[in-house]
């Protein structure tokens, strides 16, 4: 692996159905230098193999490869990209390995430098949210969604580690209550703590909701990374912007396949955070309308309760 050091392969998880946001991943990252030699390699199932082909077909200069992997007996998407991550650590013989969904990419170069130096075990975009107050109830719902969706662990999305870190301790993307909340529970367990790029700014939403509150649709991150958010689930959880805030934004993300015009602050909120916990109670709030929901059709929230 000597050659290999300071080199990241890149494990993109594909979902069928949604091209449009794929392509506009693999545009960003052929125009963006990630500052190291970098592999692609996409991963998905059976319904999406065909799809990504077609897609990577147009980015062969990326020198991307597209890998089938047979996933059977799943419950959730979430159980089914954990067993395609894992499955596909044998395609990673670098020193370190990246996971991106489909729809995050760079929109500013040295971007996989840039999460090298910040020098952690696990590196990568942040949860965007504050964690939860020390004195919250542990037997709850909050406690559990807001011990993992907070700014001490990575999303895996955009998320970053050494190969061998994640082989000698036998780390599994499974195992938990979402994908890869279990490498983040051996990070603290070792006294190790998460590095990554806070959020940064979000388009301007039209009409009148306060940008401050928004962390899920369309955000920047360190002004590196756009995370357009749930495009990849949007059939299973329904639409993240059911009021069409930033519609115009999403839309023009995929006309312009980037988004690197959010960079300008004529075209973007910069985030203050300035009112956490509200922004918390928001998040919870619409969660918990998504459980109700969610609930109608299923028997449980979470495989693990």
């Amino acid at each position: 692996m000597e050659g290999e050091k300071k080199m990241i392969t890149v494990l993109i998880t594909y979902a069928a159905g949604v091209p449009e946001i794929f392509e506009v991943c693999l545009a960003s990252l052929a125009r963006h230098e990630p500052g190291v030699p970098v592999k692609i390699r996409v991963i998905t199932d059976k319904f999406g193999y065909a799809e990504a082909n077609d897609v990577v077909g147009n980015f062969s200069f990326l020198n991307p490869a597209v890998y089938c992997y047979n996933i059977e007996d799943y419950k959730s998407g979430s159980e089914m990209h954990g067993k395609l991550l894992d499955m596909a650590i044998e395609l990673v013989n670098t020193d370190y390995f990246m996971t991106l969904d489909s729809d995050c990419f760079p929109i500013a170069s040295n971007w996989g430098k840039k999460l090298i130096d910040l020098d952690g075990e696990v590196t990568g975009i942040l949860q965007p949210w504050i964690p939860a107050p020390e004195d919250i109830d542990e037997a709850t719902i909050e406690y559990k969604i807001r011990k993992f969706h907070c700014y001490n662990c990575t999303q895996v999305a955009c998320q970053l580690m050494r190969r061998d870190f994640f082989v000698e301790n036998k780390l599994s993307f499974l195992g938990s209550y979402d994908t890869g909340f279990g490498i983040i529970e051996k990070l603290w367990e070792k006294g190790l703590k998460v590095k990554g790029l806070m959020p940064s700014r979000c388009p301007i939403p039209k009409g009148g909701i306060d940008p401050e509150l928004n962390r899920i649709c369309s955000v920047v991150y360190g002004d590196t990374f756009y995370h357009h958010g749930a495009a990849t689930r949007k059939n299973v959880t329904g639409d993240i912007d059911p009021y069409g805030f930033f519609e115009d934004a999403r839309k023009r993300v995929l006309e312009e396949k980037g988004a690197e015009w959010l960079l300008d602050s004529a075209n973007s909120y910069q985030y203050k955070f300035d009112k956490e916990e509200e922004v918390a109670q928001f998040k919870m709030e619409s969660m918990y309308m998504a459980m109700r929901d969610y609930l109608l059709t299923h028997d449980s929230l979470f495989d693990k309760i």
